[in-house]
């Protein structure tokens, strides 16, 4: 349990060398100075301290690290830091509480470290959690609930921080392009999905050189066409009737990349990264002749999918219709129009009856205002 707080500038509370021991455990000397850190870096953290942001006589200050001067009044306020584990390698879908702290029963490599102790805490409540993130965290298609991140449920009265720091990234996953048909309007992108999604109550959020994106939709695809062929130039009847398939949607950007869609002709749509949209297909072009001259139908090109261009969210555009062109007749002739860009994943998601805290100017592209989280 975290420690009492002073009770005012001067303290009104007094603090004993046991309540320390009572957060932080014993050190071998049993003394004030060995419970500064010394020299220690987790990810991009550098000499993190004991306990941080929170502790001293205003509760807005770090235990000294070092060779710094430390006094027992450094320790009011202070509770003893978790810093769960993405900041070693890049993964997709995971859960903060259950993929990494509830998967050991010590602190480990990969999954979480307690600062300054060997030992995982029976309860987190009073601890503070940080969610260090200097890593690539990608998510899943689908759902616009599917996030990369979740902080995960933790026992009431913790502290919880999801930091994303130089390097880090959450993403959403891409939607993937519309597929183009014939005689028909193109199909819509699916939608990208989410970055960040918060299960835990009053959870703080902050960025520190890393971004929290959206997955981006994928375009939709060309619209289709259709026409009768004219008889021959010799008089002869009518031909068969002629198609042209719109061209597929380009995939989305995010992690993973939306997938081009497909096109009737093979005019697909290409697949997103998890920096840039896929471009749209274009439509197929059949020639319907009559009389000497040519009558042309056309699918419509597929839409680019959604990105980010210089900061700021481009959403994926609809596929355009199908339509006529050339010298010679048409007949029965048909255009479809094309389908709709899908629509970007969130930022940051809660669940029902959850609230969050921004935490300074965090560097966040989509919505932060969606609930559900999946």
């Amino acid at each position: 349990m975290a420690i009492k707080a002073a009770g005012g500038n001067p303290p009104t509370n007094s603090l004993s060398f046991l309540e320390i021991e009572n957060e932080f455990g014993q050190n071998a000397t049993r003394s004030l100075g060995a419970y500064r850190m010394n020299n220690f870096d987790i990810g991009a953290l550098t000499e993190v301290s004991l306990s941080r942001d929170g502790c001293g006589i205003n509760a807005n200050s770090d235990i000294p690290v070092d060779n710094q001067e430390i006094k027992f009044s450094d320790f009011f306020s202070a509770k003893q830091n978790i810093i769960v584990d993405l900041h070693s390698s890049d993964e997709n879908r995971v859960n903060a509480k259950n993929d990494k702290y509830n998967a050991s029963a010590t602190p480990t490599s990969g999954k979480f470290i307690v600062v300054g102790s060997s030992s995982k805490p029976i309860t987190t409540s009073g601890k503070k959690i940080i969610i260090h993130v200097t890593k690539t965290i990608g998510s899943a298609q689908g759902s616009i609930n599917n996030v990369a991140l979740r902080t995960g449920n933790w026992d009431s009265g913790t502290e919880v921080l999801v930091e994303v720091a130089t390097g880090g990234l959450l993403i959403g996953a891409g939607g993937e392009g519309g597929d183009g048909v014939e005689s028909g309007g193109g199909l819509p992108g699916e939608s990208g999905t989410s970055a960040l999604g918060i299960d835990y109550d009053g959870t703080d959020i902050q960025t520190t050189g890393g971004s929290i994106i959206c997955g981006f939709g994928g375009g939709g695809a060309g619209g289709g066409g259709e026409t009768k062929r004219e008889g021959n130039w010799r008089g002869r009847g009518r031909g068969p009737e002629v198609k042209a398939g719109g061209g597929g949607g380009g995939g989305g950007m995010g992690i993973p990349a939306g997938n081009g869609g497909t096109s009737p002709e093979g005019r697909n749509g290409t697949a997103g990264s998890a920096t840039a949209a896929g471009n749209g297909g274009e439509g197929a072009e059949e020639i319907s002749s009559g009389g000497g001259e040519q009558a042309i139908i056309n699918g419509g090109t597929g839409g680019e999918g959604g990105s980010l261009v210089s900061g700021s969210a481009e959403n994926a555009d609809a596929g355009s219709s199908a339509f006529l062109s050339g010298n010679g007749p048409h007949e029965d002739a048909g255009t479809s129009g094309g389908g709709n860009g899908g629509a970007n994943g969130s930022a940051i998601r809660k669940g029902s009856g959850i609230s969050f805290n921004l935490i300074g100017s965090v560097n966040r592209v989509g919505d932060v205002s969606g609930t559900g989280v999946s």
